[in-house]
C-alpha cells in the first residue's frame, strides 16, 4: 500500500498541478478589443492591462487642442485620456481573472487530528482529499469561462466604440452650438444697431412710439436669444472636455461643420445585410453559448463537495492502517432543484433575448437610415433653397434701399432674417452628422452600451 500511494501521490499532484495551470490570454484580450475598435472606429487603443496612465495636466492638454482639432484627434485623445474609458478597460482584466478561475482546480485538502492522552505512541490520523466533481466538470467550467470571457470582450468593444460615437456626437455639438453663437451674435449686434437708429429717429420725430418699443422689444428678445446660445454653447464645450479627460475648463475652438459629402448614403439592403456583424447580437450569442454550457454544470451542483483520497492512522498501540477515504454529500435537502432551475431560466432568458434583438436590430438601424435620408435632405434644402433666397431679399432690398424705396429697418430685417437662415443651415447640418453617428451606432450594434451608466444621454439620442 506505501508503495502504491508513493507511486500515486506524485502523480495526481503533478495531473492537479498541469490542469489548474491551464494558459490564459496573457493581454486579457485587449488586442482582440483594440482590433474590434479599430475595425469599426479607425482608432486603436494603445492602453495595456496593468498600466496606470496619468491624467494629462491643463497645460498639456491644451498643447494637445492646439488650433482647430479635427473630430479623429479629438476621438484619439479622448481613447487615451478618458479615465471612465480606463476604469471599464480594466474589466478586461477582471474577465481575464475569471477564466483564469474557471481553468484552475481547486487546492487539495489535508486534514489532520491527535488524540489526547496518549502512551509512547502518540495516535493521529491524516488524510489528503481532493473533490472529484470538480475534476469531471473541469472542461465544461472551461468552456463556460471561455464563452463568458468573449462575452465580456464583446460588451467592452461595444462600450469602447459607443464610446467613440458619443465623442463624434459632442464633438459635432460644439461645433454648431460654436457658429449658431455666433450667428447669434451677429443677429443680436443688428438688433442693437436697429434699436439705437430708432432711439434717433424716434427723438427727431420721424418714427411712432410703437415703432420704438417694437425694435426694443425685437432686441431684447435677441439677448435672451444670445445669452441662451453662450449657455448651450459653453454646455457642450464642457460635455466634449469631459470626454477628453480635461481636469479643468479650456478654450477650445473646432472648424466649421463640414458639408454634406457627395457620395449616397446606405441602401436599405446594405444596412439589412450588416445586421449580423452588431455587437450587440454577437454578445447576445456568446451569453446564450454560455448559458447553455452553464446547465449541465448546475445539475451536478447537490454533488459539488464529492471528494476522495487517502488516510494514514497511528493508533495508542502503535499500529498504523491506511487506505482511501471518500466523502459523499447526501442531497436529502438540497437536491440542486434551485442550480438547476436558475440554469434553466437564465438559457430561456438568452434565448429570447437574442430573439428579441433579432427582431429590433433590424428595426433600429433602418429608422436610423430614414433619420439620416431626412437630415440628408433637409441640409441640402436649407443650403440650396433657403439660404440662397435670403439672401437674394437682402440684394433686393439693398437695391431698394440705394433707390430710396425701402427704410434702413427693412434692409436690417431682411439681414437678420439671413442670419436666421444660415443659422438654420448649421443645425440641419448638425442634424445630418449627428444623424449619420446614430447611423453607425446601430449599424454596429452599441446604442445602450456606454462607459459611464450614469452620463445623461446626450439630447440627439433617444433614450433606451
Amino acid at each position: 500500500m506505501r508503495r502504491v500511494l508513493r507511486a500515486l501521490v506524485p502523480g495526481g499532484t503533478a495531473v492537479l498541478t498541469m490542469c489548474g495551470c491551464a494558459s490564459v490570454p496573457r493581454d486579457a484580450g485587449v488586442g482582440d478589443v483594440s482590433r474590434v475598435v479599430e475595425e469599426r472606429t479607425g482608432h486603436r487603443l494603445a492602453w495595456q492591462p496593468g498600466q496606470l496612465i496619468t491624467p494629462p495636466g491643463g497645460e498639456e492638454l491644451e498643447a494637445q487642442l492646439q488650433g482647430e482639432p479635427t473630430i479623429d484627434q479629438a476621438v484619439e485623445i479622448a481613447l487615451a485620456n478618458n479615465r471612465d474609458l480606463l476604469a471599464a478597460l480594466e474589466d478586461l482584466g477582471i474577465a481575464r481573472a475569471d477564466l483564469m478561475a474557471a481553468r484552475t482546480v481547486r487546492n487539495p485538502v489535508f486534514a489532520g487530528e491527535i488524540h489526547l492522552p496518549g502512551d509512547r505512541y502518540k495516535p493521529y490520523e491524516i488524510a489528503l482529499t481532493q473533490t472529484l466533481v470538480d475534476l469531471l466538470q473541469l472542461r465544461r467550467r472551461r468552456a463556460v469561462g471561455e464563452a463568458e470571457f468573449e462575452a465580456a470582450r464583446l460588451r467592452l468593444s461595444a462600450s469602447v466604440v459607443g464610446f467613440a460615437g458619443e465623442v463624434r456626437g459632442d464633438y459635432y455639438t460644439l461645433q454648431a452650438a460654436q457658429a449658431s453663437l455666433a450667428q447669434q451674435q451677429t443677429t443680436a449686434a443688428a438688433a442693437e444697431a436697429s434699436t439705437e437708429l430708432a432711439k434717433r429717429q424716434h427723438e427727431a420725430g420721424n418714427i411712432s412710439d410703437l415703432d420704438l418699443e417694437t425694435e426694443q422689444s425685437l432686441y431684447e428678445q435677441a439677448k435672451l436669444d444670445l445669452a441662451r446660445a453662450e449657455l448651450e454653447e459653453l454646455q457642450a464645450r464642457e460635455r466634449l472636455l469631459s470626454d477628453l479627460g480635461a481636469m479643468r475648463t479650456m478654450a477650445l475652438r473646432l472648424p466649421a461643420l463640414a458639408a454634406v459629402p457627395a457620395e449616397p448614403e446606405k441602401t436599405a439592403e446594405e444596412v439589412e445585410a450588416a445586421q449580423t456583424a452588431r455587437l450587440d447580437v454577437q454578445l447576445a450569442r456568446a451569453d446564450l453559448e454560455a448559458a447553455r454550457k452553464a446547465l449541465p454544470i448546475a445539475r451536478a451542483a447537490p454533488f459539488g463537495e464529492l471528494a476522495a483520497g487517502v488516510h494514514w492512522d497511528r493508533e495508542a498501540g502503535g499500529e498504523t492502517s491506511h487506505g482511501p477515504t471518500a466523502t459523499i454529500p447526501i442531497p436529502l435537502f438540497d437536491r440542486g432543484l434551485a442550480a438547476r432551475t436558475r440554469a434553466a431560466a437564465m438559457l430561456r432568458r438568452a434565448e429570447q433575448r437574442l430573439h428579441a434583438l433579432a427582431v429590433t436590430a433590424g428595426s433600429e438601424a433602418r429608422t436610423a437610415r430614414e433619420r439620416l435620408v431626412e437630415a440628408r435632405a433637409r441640409a441640402e434644402y436649407v443650403a440650396g433653397v433657403v439660404v440662397p433666397r435670403r439672401q437674394r431679399i437682402v440684394q433686393l432690398t439693398q437695391l431698394e434701399y440705394n433707390a430710396m424705396l425701402r427704410g434702413v429697418f427693412d434692409l436690417i430685417r431682411a439681414r437678420q432674417a439671413l442670419a436666421s437662415a444660415q443659422r438654420e443651415q448649421v443645425l440641419a447640418l448638425r442634424d445630418y452628422w449627428l444623424a449619420r453617428t446614430e447611423m453607425d451606432v446601430a449599424m454596429s450594434g452599441v446604442a445602450g452600451f456606454t462607459v459611464r451608466p450614469e452620463r445623461r444621454q446626450p439630447e440627439w439620442k433617444e433614450n433606451e
